[in-house]
């Protein structure tokens, strides 16, 4: 598309070596930037540095406290302004918005006749914007209080396009937290897609300069729509963990625009935007073209068709959901679809696709099943190591290594798993040694998947402790596996 125009790549296309590695990632780790590489601070260029753009339409009382929150950076006001635009708030609003303008000069406020959805105000900010880089909030969240200074110093030292800062959810907000365990210079486009909501440090040039706008009517997923270019064009996109630096709420009134219903045929429309968006931006590498817009449909689109959710559809509503995918998949999903979901999704995708209502039942049983916790059957001291055996689902993913993880703690140790005779029955052994390394601690033990999100132990009730050397092997007051290490003497 010569609509988009990507940023030119320099010779330091590689990733920064001081990137931190995915594996074993301690909390302080998480927290430490990349040593040795970017430009000094010192060469920090004056003026308005980052321009928050703020949708506003009925969002008080929290709108006070996300202004607050803006009020109170620690960053010098003459390095970020902040621009809301009223979208003809009726809830007065507008005049708490006027009355912050006042008494700070960065703040802007524009008042509009009410468009009906938050696209519209935050191309209008982003016309008005004078930054080098524009920050997206909303109006019912906060800021952590050094969040736009530890942005800003990050992005101009790495050159940053794109940066996503750690979210912390609030009042029952359900967000992926996983993907803000560590910092990274260069995130993987296959991490990144994980979060298109618009909460991120965006190049204001990259914007401009490729026509990106927000759209203005009433559409599901028009932060994505933004989002899912902004990556593919920039040349570097980038995660930042080491500070809490936005408060992402779910209202208690409700009134989140991501707790509204979802129209079948107008949100597939959506997400085909960004499947064909991505088309377009990885014609020099469709592998990766098509392994973004896989995993763009396991998140947005197979999560109608899943277990307890599928099977509490009313039967017409289940087959707008097939009606409305089927052509989708036909077009944008790879023929192969073995080779990037799983048998019991790919399967989801042929039924879809055939308009099998029934089979569709079915797997959405199987997916109930698959979600079950493994569970320990038998526990056994043998010789020099503690031996478990333990079933997981059948229908589940398949186990990879056994975890035990430092309570309260970072460290972890990993053991590889044994398969018994039977399928969904398994066995691995604990050696004293390698367990003594987390000596004077409690170890949770949970089960690593190589596709799936690793899950906890449950014992079964038949199931008494072991003990050996003063360790034990137990069950916990909630029915988790748990090694109690605080008086081991393995030596």
């Amino acid at each position: 598309m010569a609509f988009f125009k990507k940023r030119s790549k320099k010779s330091s296309d590689q990733k920064y070596q001081g990137e931190i590695e995915p594996q074993k990632v301690t909390q302080e780790a998480a927290q430490k930037e990349p040593e040795n590489h970017g430009r000094p601070l010192s060469e920090m260029p004056d003026g308005i540095f980052i321009s928050v753009v703020i949708p506003v339409y009925n969002s008080m009382p929290y709108l006070t406290e996300l202004l607050n929150s803006l009020e109170l950076q620690d960053l010098d006001k003459e390095f970020y302004e902040v621009i809301a635009v009223d979208d003809g708030s009726t809830d007065f609003g507008g005049e708490i918005l006027d009355i912050y303008a006042k008494r700070n000069s960065n703040f802007k406020v524009v008042h509009q006749e009410n468009s009906g959805w938050a696209g519209k105000p935050r191309n209008v900010g982003t016309d008005l914007a004078q930054g080098e880089y524009i920050f997206y909030a909303d109006s019912d969240d906060t800021l952590g209080t050094e969040a736009l200074r530890r942005m800003r110093d990050f992005a101009f030292k790495y050159d940053v396009d794109v940066l996503a800062p750690k979210l912390v959810p609030t009042g029952g907000r359900v967000i992926r937290t996983s993907l803000f365990a560590k910092t990274m210079v260069d995130a993987p486009l296959e991490s990144i897609f994980a979060t298109l909501m618009p909460q991120k440090l965006i190049r204001r040039s990259l914007l401009v300069e490729n026509n990106l706008r927000f759209s203005e009517e009433k559409v599901r997923l028009e932060d994505g729509m933004v989002l899912s270019a902004v990556y593919l064009l920039a040349k570097r996109v980038s995660i930042l963990a080491d500070y809490e630096y936005y408060y992402i709420r779910e209202r208690e009134d409700g009134n989140n625009i991501s707790a509204q219903p979802f129209e079948p045929f107008g949100y597939v429309e959506s997400v085909a935007h960004i499947s064909q968006t991505i088309k377009d931006l990885t014609t020099e590498d469709p592998h990766l073209g098509r392994m973004l817009t896989a995993g763009l449909f396991k998140r947005k689109g197979l999560k109608f068709f899943v277990g307890e959710r599928f099977l509490n559809y009313r039967e017409a509503r289940a087959k707008l959901w097939i009606e409305a995918f089927g052509p989708y998949i036909s077009k944008y999903l790879p023929d192969h679809r073995e080779e990037y979901f799983s048998a019991n999704d790919a399967a989801k995708t042929d039924a879809i696709i055939a308009g099998d209502y029934e089979q569709l039942k079915k797997l959405a049983a199987v997916d109930l099943e698959a979600a079950q916790k493994p569970e320990l059957v038998r526990s056994a001291s043998k010789g020099q190591a503690f031996e478990l055996q333990f079933t997981s689902p059948v229908a589940g993913p398949d186990p990879v290594a056994i975890l035990v993880n430092e309570r309260g703690g970072d460290r972890r140790l990993e053991f590889p798993i044994g398969k018994l005779g039977r399928k969904g029955q398994h066995m691995v052994q604990l050696p004293f040694e390698t367990l003594g390394t987390l000596a004077s601690t409690i170890g949770d033990v949970h089960v690593k998947y190589a596709h799936a999100e690793t899950r906890r132990i449950r014992v079964a009730s038949s199931v008494v402790e072991t003990k050996d050397k003063g360790a034990r092997v137990y069950r916990t007051v909630n029915g988790a596996l748990s090694i109690d290490l605080r008086k081991a003497k393995f030596a």
